[in-house]
């Protein structure tokens, strides 16, 4: 009798995770950020995606992280118990170093406003890397809703 119950759960639950699955593990379609965390230098290469974590005093939800060599500034978001955002670094980005600021949600003029996070180092890459950078690369990582969405 319990196999019957187990085969049936089977059935069940079989067709709602084969999707699953196919899919496969998520680490295989994307690298893991590299952590950028407060105070910090970090190394990196056109095309590496970051994780810029920020417990609670550091900064707050809605705080905007920029750099002149991110792909686009990121937007800090709370994933409790920590605020995060993901940047990546711009294939076109060249070598140097880097500040990287964060900036507060409803600071009336940003620039003036930017506060010291980090600095990164931008390693030297060839035009073949930056070739392999512009196709792997996802233009947006962020998501945006229709202007009529609510």
């Amino acid at each position: 009798m319990a196999m019957g119950r187990f085969r049936a759960a089977a059935v069940v639950a079989l067709p709602l995770l084969l999707p699953l699955l196919a899919v496969g593990p998520a680490s295989a379609a994307e690298p893991a950020p590299l952590p950028l965390p407060l105070g910090s230098v970090r190394s990196v290469h056109p095309g590496d995606p970051l994780g810029v974590t920020a417990v609670s005093g550091q900064a707050v939800n809605g705080d905007t992280i920029t750099s002149p060599v991110l792909q686009k500034a990121g937007r800090m978001r709370m994933t409790a118990p920590r605020l995060t955002a993901a940047v990546t670094i711009a294939c076109d980005a060249r070598p140097g170093t880097y500040p990287v600021t964060l900036t507060s949600a409803g600071a009336a003029r940003p620039a003036e406003h930017a506060a010291p996070w980090a600095h990164i180092r931008v390693e030297p890459a060839d035009e073949a890397a930056r070739r392999a950078c512009r196709n792997k690369v996802k233009p947006d990582r962020e998501e945006h809703w229709a202007a009529h969405t609510t």
